[in-house]
């Protein structure tokens, strides 16, 4: 059965904060060192992380080595012993305190490699940091790393799959749904759900876990998981690590490696930086308590990292108001789609029904493909309305963004540009006065 990413990784995630609290244990792999660890009886009962180091006893992860030489070892589903653990897997350790139990190992992704110049991705996502040598199209490769964008992963971790019939393991947004002839797509591959094991309600833009069997070129699917519901309870403390990915104009929600939902308040406490450091593509660790209300952690505190990635302001967020039509999971303004997900969050009392004929701010990441909303609030205020995205030109040749063109063409300064701006609405898609917004 395919895990939540939630059910796995919310468990423990902190390899920093671990770091602060283990650092007196020692984080040598020697003999010496290890039999002092195996002394002390304050490791967590869940740590996961990236491996930087495996003996023939012990196992490091973030500088930190773990007794593990009678430790229960899974990988991929698969009794396995520690000496197949790798350097670069990201993996769950599970202690009794003092020595490692278990320790499992699951794949980010398991499938046909697509080549286009410099460019390689499975399913659509891109690989950065990825060995390319000798792959070639179609390659069957298994990966490990962390989510740094809607369609991005920074690998840690590679191996060829070499048996054909092996079964892959797929991530990624729904595209091109065919629900009568039971398929869809991830990125650029067709998944065939016909025979699958469905959990959860299939729609364009929903976030799903595939498992299947690549056969001619698309993927036979045996499971599809799309609940995404997370296995602990109310109030569970939480620590989180890894990359923004999104981040709401209010700055009161976060999503982390595109798949984390995370509220803010003004209880937050920032360490190494302030609120305005929140930007995408920043390496955080968060410290919160899980909400079983609204399935979404909420922050007591956020740590900034200076690591792995350079915060940036990235050019797949948007923001977009105006009145919205709405049929069948898709938002409508201006003639432009925007894909309602099992990720959306409603605010304002809204819901997917009551969307239709309101005006309303939608904020989320877009790809080539759709555009998928993370957010939805009532604006109150339609005189001024904030744009975010792309300015291009439209068939008529006007700079629009987001179906807006503007009658005093202050649009046109931005032709070409990803930005931030300001504009003051006159009438259906008609705005004017449009400013960079600081």
């Amino acid at each position: 059965m395919i895990k939540s990413p939630l059910n796995t990784t919310v468990k423990l995630i902190s390899l920093s904060a671990i770091s602060l609290a283990l650092s007196a244990c020692g984080s040598s792999s020697s003999d010496e060192n290890t039999e002092a660890i195996s002394e002390v009886s304050n490791f967590p009962s869940v740590i996961i992380g990236q491996v930087s180091e495996v003996s023939d006893n012990a196992i490091t992860i973030n500088n930190h080595t773990i007794p593990a030489s009678n430790a229960e070892i899974e990988i991929d589903g698969i009794n396995a012993s520690l000496s197949d653990i790798q350097t670069g897997m990201y993996l769950e350790v599970e202690t009794n305190g003092s020595h490692a139990t278990e320790v499992e190992y699951e794949p980010l992704l398991k499938g046909p490699v697509n080549i286009n110049g410099d460019t390689l991705t499975i399913a659509g996502t891109q690989l950065n940091n990825v060995q390319s040598a000798g792959l070639s199209q179609g390659d069957l490769l298994e990966i490990s790393g962390y989510s740094d964008s809607t369609n991005s992963i920074t690998v840690t971790y590679q191996a060829p799959v070499n048996n054909p019939q092996e079964e892959l393991e797929l991530k990624g947004s729904i595209t091109h749904l065919n629900a009568q002839a039971g398929t869809f797509n991830l990125g650029d591959l067709l998944i065939n759900y016909q025979q699958a094991d469905v959990e959860g309600a299939l729609n364009n833009g929903q976030f799903v876990e595939v498992e299947g069997i690549f056969n001619e070129q698309h993927v036979i699917a045996s499971e599809v998981d799309a609940e995404q519901a997370p296995a602990f309870s109310d109030n569970t403390y939480t620590e989180l690590e890894g990359v923004i990915t999104f981040v709401n104009n209010t700055q009161t929600l976060i999503t982390i490696n595109t798949q984390w939902q995370v509220t803010l308040n003004e209880q937050t406490q920032y360490e190494d930086g302030t609120a305005a450091n929140l930007v995408t593509g920043q390496q955080v660790e968060i410290d919160g308590q899980w909400q079983q209300s609204n399935g979404k952690l909420l922050a007591t505190s956020i740590e900034f990292e200076d690591t792995n990635t350079a915060p940036s302001t990235s050019h797949y967020t948007f923001s977009v108001s105006g009145l919205v039509s709405y049929a069948n999971n898709t938002a409508t303004i201006n003639g432009q789609n925007f894909t309602l997900t099992n990720q959306t969050q409603y605010e304002d009392g809204l819901t997917a029904a009551t969307l239709d004929g309101q005006w309303l701010e939608l904020e989320g990441t877009y790809t080539a493909e759709q555009a998928l909303v993370s957010e939805v609030d009532i604006e109150d205020d339609s005189n001024t309305i904030d744009l975010k995205g792309n300015v291009a030109l439209n068939n008529n040749g006007q700079a629009s963004i987001w179906g807006y063109v503007s009658e005093d063409s202050s649009l046109a300064q931005f032709n070409g540009q990803y930005v931030d701006l300001e504009c003051q609405w006159v009438s259906a898609n008609q705005v004017r006065a449009c400013v960079l917004d600081d």
